[in-house]
């Protein structure tokens, strides 16, 4: 199975980019939900050509991989035993997006289905008669993320609140709520990116509430600066992300960029922590913000180093090492695109 995305050239230290075109992967996110002994993952591959997994672990600047590899139209089951040490939350990489299948099961307990969702702010919905939940919410950002849980009864009158401080990169916190009355919905707002998966009893078996992300977070974004859109010039792009310009000279190349795609080039910048009130998923179902954003533009270039290469998602998924080693991007494929707006930003949904 082939399973590279991309062939380049060397040029002395630099490294030149043949336009290939590479499907986005995607990662499905599971809190500690129980001991590695009672843990099966099971992956099936919806597709009729071969996939690969990875299952991924984080310990501190370092995401300890397995790969897995599917046939077409099959399944697979991956024991916790295989890849964790302790009952702690991990992720399950796909190698293309919309592709593979992942649920897990604990011991005899039911099948919880794994999802992609990344936005700090969620809803989780509930039939009626449901007066207690279970909830594990994992934190997705490199530092402590303060959660807070709205619950809300049928009528929209609030009967419960309570925050949740989540201290280090993939913690999970686990806990029952009992409201004592009806539950319609419960909403849950983080500071940063978090995954949430909730559980409920419903007579005859335990059920999950699957998190939704109702609408794309709100930014609280720097009007006086001029905002663009950096993604592939694919027919249907995949990632994408956002930089914020002010000096006049970086704008007007930027939009020149624009009028005539012949003069495009790589982005070459440096990146920090946080969003900065601008960077989001914009391409993703949920728009979640990144946990990183560019700080600085350093050129725009004809030719850029491997080591800076990459995508938007791949920076996130990598971020602590990114961070470590300098904080600089340089996605050979990717070009600015669009000028978008501020509103456009604040609010995560793009004009056509």
């Amino acid at each position: 199975m082939d399973f590279s995305i991309k062939t380049s050239i060397g040029i002395g230290s630099l490294i030149l980019l043949t336009h290939l075109p590479a499907a986005a992967s995607q990662l499905f996110y599971s809190p500690a939900l129980c001991s590695p002994e009672n843990l099966t993952i099971f992956v099936k591959n919806k597709s009729s050509e071969p996939q690969r997994v990875w299952t991924q672990v984080r310990y501190n600047h370092e995401i300890d991989e397995l790969h897995h590899d599917l046939d077409p139209k099959s399944e697979i089951k991956i024991r916790g035993t295989e890849f964790l040490p302790e009952q702690k939350g991990f992720s399950i990489k796909a190698w293309d997006s919309n592709i593979v299948q992942v649920t897990s099961v604990c011991a005899d307990s039911f099948s919880t289905p794994l999802n992609d969702t990344t936005s700090p702010e969620v809803t989780h919905w509930l039939p009626s008669s449901v007066q207690t939940v279970k909830l594990h919410i994992m934190n997705l950002y490199l530092k402590s993320n303060s959660v807070h849980l709205k619950a809300y009864n049928r009528l929209g009158a609030e009967i419960g609140n309570r925050k949740v401080q989540l201290k280090n990169y993939y913690d999970t916190e686990t806990f029952k709520w009992s409201l004592g009355q009806d539950i319609a919905r419960i909403e849950i707002q983080g500071q940063e990116r978090l995954h949430s998966i909730l559980s409920y009893d419903s007579g005859s078996s335990e059920q999950v509430s699957p998190a939704i992300a109702m609408k794309p977070v709100t930014l609280a974004l720097d009007t006086s600066k001029t905002y663009f859109l950096v993604s592939t010039r694919d027919a249907r792009p995949e990632e994408a992300f956002v930089i914020a310009l002010d000096k006049p000279e970086l704008i007007a190349t930027a939009r020149e960029q624009i009028r005539n795609p012949a003069l495009e080039k790589i982005v070459v910048a440096g990146i920090e922590l946080g969003h900065g009130g601008f960077n989001r998923s914009f391409l993703s179902r949920d728009k979640a913000p990144y946990s990183w954003s560019v700080n600085r533009i350093d050129a725009f270039a004809d030719f850029a180093h491997i080591d800076c290469d990459g995508s938007p998602d791949l920076t996130e998924e990598r971020l602590m090492q990114k961070l470590n080693e300098g904080g600089r991007i340089c996605f050979w494929r990717y070009r600015v695109v669009k000028e978008i707006s501020a509103e456009e930003v604040a609010s995560g949904k793009l004009k056509p």
